[in-house]
């Protein structure tokens, strides 16, 4: 490492990786350490170089108005940071011109720029969208440009978060019965939330046979109950802090630390193939519920979904096997029935009966 001081120089170690970012602006630095610190200093040089005036109703100005809204005070945390980290590249970018000036090419022609990595341009547009938003609601201009512009479609092998299959739960929760992870995912399964919501659950959250949880991303007050199976291992847990789920030294865990631990314990138990996520038993959840007959009113109390179409997401899986059962049962009882039909009558023996299907 070089003896230089760089101010806002920010190394990260991940997997055994050395990153380098710079803590400012967010960027992401070059490997090369000559490369890295030239553009350091370019970057601070930037930072400290009396900025123009920003005019009103330019992009600047309006991202600046944005991110000291309530709309934005209400984002979470880490949703606000990648949000001023995305900011900045369109201020960047488009800054001194009139927000009035966006047009539908221009929104595209930017999500083009990050079409080598999908989500990463979905998330550009999400930012732009929302600013663009605000400028509406702010009487700065007529419409919104990025309304309507669809996500880049995600190659096969990364589409999204998948649910945990039933024979994979089971392999899991068998490999860590009485462990912290095994815990977590069925604090995952059996409440159907977001993996930063279930880190911050409490054991002060729990009232009788309920678990009250305040979703972070919407806000929503929610009152779960508890299932018998996650009712049974909070029982036998051992509660050395007010947070339910605790490293091995008994504090809360970290995002990133808990990814880790959870990538391990899928590894021990053989499933690293699976691609499995914690996200991955939101869906599960909804899915089991739907395969129950559980209305999607009935699941969005339970994950708090405020979009139905969102959480038609979540159970288009389990629709399709329920629809698809039906539809070869119902296939496979006419060709039985045609059989029986065509079957050669014996003298003295009653013709068969037709097949009658159980009604559910």
């Amino acid at each position: 490492m070089t003896d230089v001081y760089l101010k806002h120089l920010r190394r990260v170690v991940s997997k055994g990786r050395v990153y380098w970012y710079h803590r400012k602006t967010g960027e992401r630095l070059p490997d090369d350490e000559t490369a890295r610190i030239r553009r350091v200093l370019e970057i601070n040089e930037g930072l400290t170089t009396p900025s123009r005036r920003v005019s009103i109703g330019s992009v600047a100005a309006i991202a600046n108005q944005y991110r000291a809204s309530p709309e934005f005070a209400r984002l979470a945390e880490r949703t606000r940071k990648d949000y001023i980290a995305r900011l900045n590249t369109i201020t960047d970018l488009w800054g001194e011109h009139p927000v009035t000036s966006i047009r539908r090419e221009h929104v595209i022609a930017f999500q083009d720029r990050f079409s080598d990595k999908p989500p990463t341009a979905d998330r550009y547009v999400t930012v732009l969208r929302n600013v663009l938003a605000f400028a509406v609601r702010r009487g700065h201009r007529q419409d919104n440009p990025a309304e309507g512009v669809g996500k880049l479609r995600k190659p096969r092998d990364v589409q999204g978060h998948r649910p945990w299959p039933d024979w994979a739960i089971e392999r899991f929760l068998a490999t860590h019965e009485g462990t912290m992870m095994g815990l977590a995912v069925k604090l995952g399964l059996y409440t159907g939330q977001r993996e930063g919501d279930v880190l911050r659950m409490c054991w002060s959250d729990i009232h009788g046979d309920r678990i009250e949880v305040r979703q972070s991303k919407t806000g929503t007050l929610l009152e779960i109950r508890l299932h018998s199976n996650l009712r049974e291992t909070l029982d036998k847990q051992e509660r050395v802090s007010p947070i339910i789920l605790t490293t091995a030294a008994g504090r809360p865990y970290s995002s990133s630390n808990f990814r880790h631990h959870l990538a391990d314990a899928v590894r021990a138990a053989d499933l690293a193939s699976e691609r499995l996520t914690f996200h991955g038993l939101r869906y599960a959840a909804a899915g089991q519920l739907a395969e129950l007959g559980v209305s999607i009113k009935g699941i969005a109390a339970i994950t708090g979904h405020k979009s139905l179409a969102m959480l038609q997401r979540y159970t288009s899986g389990a629709e399709q096997r329920l629809l698809g059962d039906a539809a070869i049962l119902r296939w496979d009882e006419h060709e039985q029935n045609k059989k029986l039909e065509n079957r050669p009558h014996e003298t003295g023996k009653p013709k068969a009966k037709r097949l009658k299907r159980k009604e559910k």
